[in-house]
């Protein structure tokens, strides 16, 4: 099973989702995040979205189970921030059940403009987030159930819960707890609907075994890198790779439109 699963692509497309894997969990140990943001749309672009969703979903929630217990005081941010988490369950119900039957294309032009939006948060600085704490039942509804449904498409949480989790003005390492304990339900809640769809079957979850391994090995040279290098640095080629991502997405796509 293993053997077939291995041989519907060539060597270059195995190897091009190895280094998607490597370089997304890298940065997702340094930065604390990002791991299904920068791990998706790599894979994609010598694949489909789908696909892309599928072959890292078992990494994602290795990951994220890591990160939230990696800090202090998990258990505390767990019992605190459970209803956001909720929100993104719902949502992520609702959009894995539109991943299996939506337009490829339509998905990559949706992830890519998901990277964009998530590059500009960071240039909304004068916006003041914190006003969303005026509607405090309301707010966490919308952008959890928001960040669920993006996590059940194209597999990216991070914008809409950023602007919420930003609101709070949170600990960065409460803020990493929060996020990847949202980023955990949501993953799960996809995991058991693409099972219960017959779309992750044995012979992608045996293939995520290996990847998953990969990933947590570069998430440790992650957390290295984390406190080696300014954050500054680290951030800024991220965001470099990202521009270039959410280009060649675009550029994807207008091909497949256009021949």
């Amino acid at each position: 099973m293993l053997i077939d699963a291995l041989g519907q692509w060539p060597a270059w497309t195995w190897l091009a989702i190895v280094a998607a894997a490597i370089f997304a969990a890298v940065a997702h140990g340094a930065i604390g995040f990002g791991f299904p943001l920068l791990s998706t749309p790599l894979v994609a672009l010598v694949t489909d979205v789908r696909t892309a969703v599928l072959t890292t979903l078992l990494p994602n929630l290795v990951l994220n189970v890591i990160s939230i217990v990696r800090g202090p005081n998990w258990a505390a941010t767990l019992r605190r921030y459970w209803p956001v988490a909720a929100y993104v369950l719902l949502g992520t119900i609702a959009g894995s059940w539109v991943l299996s039957f939506a337009d490829l294309r339509v998905l990559k032009l949706m992830l890519a403009a998901l990277i964009v939006a998530h590059l500009l948060l960071t240039r909304l600085r004068g916006i003041n987030w914190s006003r969303l704490q005026q509607f405090p039942r309301l707010s966490p509804l919308v952008f959890g159930s928001l960040g669920g449904f993006f996590a059940g498409t194209v597999n990216v949480t991070v914008p809409p819960l950023l602007i919420y989790f930003s609101s709070l003005e949170l600990a960065p390492v409460v803020m990493t707890q929060a996020l990847n304990l949202s980023f955990l339900v949501g993953r799960s809640a996809q995991a058991v609907a693409l099972v219960s769809s017959g779309q992750l079957g044995p012979a992608m979850l045996m293939l995520s075994l290996p990847l998953s391994l990969i990933s947590v090995l570069a998430l440790v040279v992650g957390f290295g890198l984390q406190r080696r290098i300014p954050a500054q640095t680290f951030a800024r080629l991220v965001r470099v790779v990202l521009w270039a991502m959410a280009v060649t997405l675009v550029g994807q796509v207008a091909f497949g439109y256009g021949s």
